[in-house]
């Protein structure tokens, strides 16, 4: 079954960029969705004893964040 969507132009180009070659907008989709799945609660402590190195992790997620919304 097929089924279309609608997307914005950002949503198209960050999937253009995900997608590999041969590898349909389906495929790139599914991928993705697949690959986030992960039980949170495995991290649970993990910078408990290094709380400096949290804030660092914390700071380069942070710059991340701030150059994909300027794209």
């Amino acid at each position: 079954m097929v089924k279309t969507i609608t997307i914005n132009d950002e949503a198209y180009r960050a999937l253009v960029e995900l997608k590999g070659e041969g590898e349909s907008f389906s495929e790139v989709i599914v991928r993705i969705l697949r690959g986030r799945r992960i039980n949170l609660s495995e991290f649970y402590g993990v910078f408990r004893d290094n709380a400096g190195l949290w804030f660092e992790v914390e700071r380069e997620i942070l710059e991340d964040r701030r150059r994909a919304s300027a794209r």
